[in-house]
Formats: C-alpha cells, sequence, structure tokens
C-alpha cells in the first residue's frame, strides 16, 4: 500500500485512531457522523473518483488532505503536501491569499489562478473555493476543487496569456493615481505582469546621471529564483555592453538563447547563459524624453515573445513611466516647498500665506511662536486666519479685500490690546498673481511695540532738550540786564580806581554769556541733525 492511499494512517493524527480519524474525515467534508450511512471509507472513495483536484485546508491555511488527482496534476506526494501552506500548489502567494479571504468573507470563491507543478512548470486552474463547518467543534475548513483548463483553453482557442496580459495592463493606471504608493503600484504591476506573461523574473533598473552604474530597485520573481534587488553593477563608459548601449539608443533588447534567433546578435547567449535564462526582453524607459532605465522580462520555459506582447509591454512600461513622472514631480514640488519653508522658518518676522477664503496655507515659525505666546493654537494651516485670531478688528479683512480687489501691495499699522497688553503691529500684504488674478496674499507681520516706546521715549527727549535751551536763552537775558544796570552805577561812582575794577568783571561775565550763547547755537544745530538723521 503506497503512501498516496487514503486507507493509511490517519492524516490529521498520525497517533489517533481510526474512528478518531474517520470521525475527522467525515466532519471535515461536511456531514455529520451520526447520519446513518455515511462512512469515511465511502466519503474517501467519492473524493478520490473525483477528476478534479480537491484538496482540505484549515483557517491558518494549511493543507490536510489531498486527492489522487490533486497529486498527479501537481507532481506531488500526499505526505509532500500535508501541513504545508496551500500557497505551495501557486505562482502567486498573494492569489492564494486572496481566493482564502474571500471564501472566509463571502462562503465561496471562483475562479482561474495559474498553478506551479514540484517540477516548476505552470498550467492554468479553474478553482472553486467553499467553507466547511465542524457542526461540533465550530472549526472552519477550506474545501479546494482545482481543474486543469489549460488544454480546454487552447481547444476552445482562448488567447490564454495574452489575456490575462491584457487585463493586468488594464488594472495598472488606477494603481498609480497615488504619488505617495508609487513604489507598491510598481511591485504589483510587475508581479501581475511576470505572472500573466510567464515570465521567471521583471524588474526595474536605473542607470546612474554618468551611465557607470545600473542598479535594479523593484522586481518580482518567481520562488526559488535569486533576487537581484538592490544590486548595482559597474561599467566603463568607454566599454559599454551592446545591450546597454541599445538601451540608452531607445531600442528595445529582445535575446534569445538560440543561435541567429531574436533580435540580438549572437552574444546575447553568454548574458543569457551567466543570468540561467532562455530568453530575455528590455524596454527602455523614458522621463522626460531621456532614458533613466529599463525595465526587463525574463523567461526560463523557452517561450518566445510574439510582438503583439511586446507591444503590450511596451504600454504598460509607458504607463509605469507616467507614474514616475508623477512621482518626481511631486518630489520637485514638496523640496521647492520644504525650501520656501526654510526661508520663511529663518525670517525673524511672522509670515503667514493665505488663500482667497483667508484659509492659512503656510506660516513660518516666528507665526507659530506669536501664537503660542499669546495662548492661541498652534496647528492651523487649514484653518481660517480669523479662526486663528478670533480677536482681529473688521479692519483686516476689509485690507485682505481691498488687495484682492486691487493686486497691489498694502501697509498697515495698527494696535492690538490682549489682555493687559497692548501690542503695536506693522503688517505688509503683498499680493500673488496667477493668470493675472490675485491667487494667495503673503503677509508680513512685525511687533513694533518696543520700536514704539523707544520713538516715544526719544522724543519726550527731544523736547525737553528744546525746552532747556529755551530757559537757557532767556536766563542769558536774564544775566545781561542786571549786568547793564550794574555798569552804569559803576560809571557814577567819584572813585576811579573801583568804577575800573567793577568794569573789568562786567566784561568778564560778558565774555562768559557770548561763550554760552555760541555753545548754544552749535546744541541747536546738533538737535536739528539727530532730529532728521535719527
Amino acid at each position: 500500500m503506497t503512501k498516496n492511499s487514503l486507507a493509511d494512517e490517519p492524516i490529521w493524527q498520525r497517533d489517533g485512531g481510526r474512528d478518531c480519524q474517520d470521525r475527522e474525515n467525515i466532519v471535515a467534508i461536511g456531514i455529520s457522523p451520526d447520519r446513518p450511512g455515511a462512512t469515511s471509507a465511502m466519503l474517501r472513495q467519492v473524493v478520490e473518483a473525483s477528476l478534479s483536484g480537491i484538496c482540505i485546508v484549515d483557517q491558518r491555511g494549511r493543507i490536510a488532505f489531498a486527492n489522487r488527482a490533486l497529486l498527479a496534476d501537481w507532481g506531488y506526494d500526499l505526505w509532500d503536501l500535508v501541513g504545508k501552506p496551500v500557497d505551495l500548489l501557486w505562482l502567486s502567494r498573494r492569489g492564494g491569499s486572496d481566493c482564502i479571504d474571500g471564501a472566509l468573507s463571502t462562503g465561496e470563491w471562483i475562479g482561474s489562478m495559474i498553478a506551479r507543478r514540484k517540477d516548476s512548470s505552470l498550467f492554468d486552474a479553474r478553482v472553486s473555493v467553499s467553507t466547511v463547518h465542524d457542526t461540533e467543534s465550530s472549526d472552519t475548513w477550506l474545501l479546494f476543487s482545482c481543474l486543469d483548463v489549460t488544454a480546454q483553453r487552447k481547444e476552445e482557442g482562448a488567447p490564454g496569456h495574452h489575456r490575462s496580459l491584457e487585463m493586468a495592463i488594464a488594472a495598472m493606471p488606477a494603481r498609480f493615481m497615488d504619488p505617495a504608493r508609487i513604489d507598491l503600484a510598481i511591485d504589483d504591476s510587475l508581479e501581475d505582469l511576470g505572472l500573466a506573461y510567464r515570465a521567471c523574473r521583471t524588474y526595474l533598473s536605473f542607470f546612474s546621471d554618468t551611465r557607470t552604474l545600473l542598479g535594479t530597485t523593484h522586481e518580482w520573481c518567481m520562488p526559488g529564483k535569486k533576487s537581484h534587488r538592490g544590486e548595482f553593477q559597474k561599467f566603463l563608459t568607454s566599454d559599454l555592453p551592446w545591450w546597454i548601449v541599445q538601451i540608452l539608443e531607445g531600442e528595445t533588447v529582445l535575446m534569445y538563447g538560440e543561435p541567429g534567433a531574436g533580435r540580438s546578435p549572437g552574444r546575447g547567449r553568454e548574458f543569457l547563459e551567466r543570468h540561467g535564462i532562455s530568453a530575455a526582453l528590455m524596454i527602455p524607459l523614458h522621463l522626460k524624453a531621456r532614458v533613466v532605465g529599463f525595465i526587463g522580462f525574463d523567461r526560463d520555459t523557452g517561450d518566445r515573445f510574439s510582438d503583439e506582447d511586446v507591444a503590450l509591454l511596451h504600454a504598460a512600461v509607458h504607463i509605469i513611466a507616467g507614474g514616475l513622472e508623477r512621482k518626481q514631480s511631486e518630489y520637485l514640488f514638496r523640496e521647492s516647498e520644504n525650501l520656501y519653508q526654510i526661508v520663511l522658518d529663518a525670517i525673524t518676522d511672522a509670515v503667514t500665506v493665505v488663500d482667497t477664503n483667508l484659509t492659512l496655507l503656510l506660516v513660518n515659525d516666528a507665526f507659530t511662536d506669536w501664537c503660542e505666546e499669546l495662548g492661541l493654537e498652534t496647528i492651523v494651516a487649514g484653518k481660517n486666519l480669523f479662526s486663528v485670531i478670533p480677536f482681529l478688528p473688521p479692519t483686516i479683512r476689509q485690507q485682505y479685500e481691498r488687495v484682492m480687489r486691487t493686486g497691489r501691495p498694502l501697509s498697515y499699522e495698527w494696535s492690538l490690546k490682549v489682555g493687559d497688553r497692548i501690542m503695536t503691529l506693522r503688517e505688509m500684504r503683498i499680493p500673488i498673481l496667477e493668470r493675472g488674478e490675485v491667487a494667495r496674499i503673503v503677509t508680513v507681520i512685525r511687533d513694533i511695540t518696543a520700536q514704539k516706546e523707544v520713538e516715544d521715549l526719544r522724543s519726550k527727549a527731544y523736547a525737553q532738550i528744546d525746552r532747556n535751551m529755551e530757559q537757557f536763552a532767556l536766563l542769558a537775558d536774564h544775566i545781561r540786564n542786571p549786568l547793564q544796570v550794574i555798569m552804569g552805577h559803576a560809571e557814577l561812582l567819584d572813585d576811579a580806581a573801583i568804577t575800573k575794577k567793577i568794569l573789568e568783571q562786567v566784561q568778564r561775565i560778558n565774555m562768559v554769556i557770548d561763550q554760552l550763547d555760541e555753545r548754544w547755537a552749535e546744541s541747536r544745530k546738533l538737535s536739528m541733525f539727530w532730529r532728521r538723521y535719527s
């Protein structure tokens, strides 16, 4: 008796008894063990008589049982599969997970998948997955029914992989809508293209700016194939391989292992042998009319690339190039926006950028610090200016409306009272025009409260200096008047000596007053200079 016989040792529990195993076999395919006439042996005979490959899988996705038809189609021994993931049977692990998830959520899944035999050969399979419930333990099992439809498709004249390739390409544009998910979209697309085209490896490689370095950034390959993702290859610009020269010239490279086959010279055979493949297709990738890399498709089955398939793969490469260009544009936009933000943050004045609805699009660190100092919210992007600063006067809105209407800059100085504090602000509103219309307004806000206080103190000091100088001029006149009286009385004295001494002292006092007058005049000129240039 062979291992493949269902009458051999129990499949789920090798150490369990026959009665226990029979009960589990019956429950696993949905028939109550208490039903009269339903025996494990009878059920095994029914399963073995089926032309479809049948296997039973637990909720973890591991195979618990497989019939002879399935083992024959896939080329496995029963004990090669028991306890192994059911993904082992399929080329795409993601596809196996999808059908299990679909069956668990809706109770049934029907579709086509690419199956992979033990010898790595591939075939098309029609798969039906249904759930079976254990009435006693409430466990859920999955019943897979698989049928090889490769021959059937050929007889019906179905397009086979060509139709699968069309469907894979049709699903690509929707993946590339979000620039943030371009890398994932490329990976998924390479997998779908590889599965549809029966390739053993699909990959995206980029050249460095100097064309001396080639690196693989995205890749899908069949299980068992060595991945080259993240690897780099160096070249000398004076001795580039022929296939790189062709790609850089924008030509598609097609290589086959047979002498004289394909669009490449016989030297391509060395390349194929070194990579362990039988055929290779490399399609240049253009970004803004410049070749930046290529997308490659490797085969190890001996199949040839038809002109129709090459044309379809060119369309797929064009879709990927479009997605990369959108990502590049988004990156450049973000880079310019980041540079713009860095410049704004370097400005000590508070800066805001609003749209025509007064929605804050961008603010710098100084504005955020100002809001924090005033006890306002600091995460303001996307919010209305008047909701962020609710105590702004209506005149501010009128100024914004004036700038939008006229398209001319506007300066304004006003006082803002916050609690017991009075702030003096000077604002400059600068419109940004797009197609002749105001699209955004940049506002530069400077707190000039301290500057205003200094100006007030300076004005008071100048006023006090003026008053002091006026009083000084009056004081000089007040001194000269008594001196004239003293001189008059001195001249009336009969003593000439005393009169001479008095007149000498009066003259000295007049000279001092004249010197003070000169200094006063100089101070007056200096005061006028300070007022004009300070």
